[in-house]
């Protein structure tokens, strides 16, 4: 038999529905009488043993009574599920079966109630008015109840689906650098490994990286400043007024005369220089080892 989703029956929801069921049943009960509570002896014969001089009084205390004992039965019952579903899974007849000893529990409490409210009726029928009553009361709030916990359920899931959406687009834009024109339309999407370095060229900027372990380069409308303020976040920075270069890839950094420069590593790929307002900057995150 197919199991039920355990999130029917978890704790959370158990107890939700411990609360929720009997405080509906109480505004039911209170507003439309189905017990026939209100028709006590007016003279109070059927109730003198309970020493309550006014009948209104009797049926409060008597609806208050059945709604306490029925969140009784329903904890008990509850908590009897818990344990008896901690290792193992219940099906949906065993659960239909198990709230039908429910209401049949209620139902034999509330025909017991019944016969000192109610002297005209057997106990049979008292006990067939009290199981098809109380099958309608709990219906209600039973069925609005699940109805919640599977909408609570895909509201949780939908989370978790979007969440884990987010998380790839994370990982997605974590893996790949995006290339924007001036426009603010993308140009170029390469892994982050592939990129080597963006050099300025007048209104536009030429944009390196490796494809099929051969360099390739892309003018794309934009300026320097723009793609370095864009890759702030990673190692790919700004060297120099004319270069933004992968840090990652540095294989060795040289000084000379004329400078200090870094190299690639890779043929047809030129020397990037460093100017001296960020050689303290870029030494500091090549200690660092590779960024995100």
């Amino acid at each position: 038999m197919h199991p039920i989703p355990r999130f029917i029956y978890k704790r959370s929801n158990q107890i939700t529905m411990i609360i929720f069921v009997p405080i509906f049943a109480l505004l039911f009960i209170t507003i439309y009488s189905p017990f026939d509570f209100d028709k006590i002896d007016p003279q109070g014969r059927a109730l003198s043993w309970l020493n309550i001089p006014s009948r209104e009084l009797a049926v409060q205390l008597i609806t208050l009574g059945l709604i306490l004992v029925g969140m009784a039965v329903a904890a008990i019952s509850r908590w009897m599920m818990e344990v008896y579903t901690r290792h193992r899974d219940i099906s949906y007849l065993h659960y239909i079966l198990w709230i039908v000893c429910e209401i049949l529990i209620m139902s034999l409490i509330f025909t017991i109630v019944s016969t000192f409210t109610d002297t005209d009726k057997s106990v049979m029928e008292l006990f067939r008015n009290s199981t098809f009553k109380t099958f309608f009361i709990l219906l209600i709030p039973y069925t609005m109840c699940y109805i919640f916990f599977i909408w609570q359920e895909r509201v949780a899931q939908l989370r978790n689906i979007t969440q884990r959406l987010a998380e790839d687009e994370t990982l997605l834009q974590a893996a790949y650098i995006q290339i924007y024109d001036d426009k603010g339309d993308m140009r170029l999407s390469v892994r982050r490994e592939n990129l080597l370095f963006v050099e300025s060229a007048d209104n536009y900027v030429c944009v390196w990286y490796v494809n099929n372990s051969q360099p390739k380069k892309v003018m794309v409308r934009n300026t320097l400043k723009h793609i370095a303020e864009h890759l702030e976040s990673t190692h790919i920075r700004r060297c120099h007024r004319s270069y933004v270069v992968n840090l990652d890839l540095v294989k060795v950094l040289r000084r000379e005369k004329e400078g200090v420069f870094v190299e690639l590593g890779i043929d047809g790929v030129p020397d990037i220089p460093i100017s001296k307002t960020y050689i303290e900057n870029v030494q500091d995150l090549l200690m660092s080892g590779p960024g995100m």
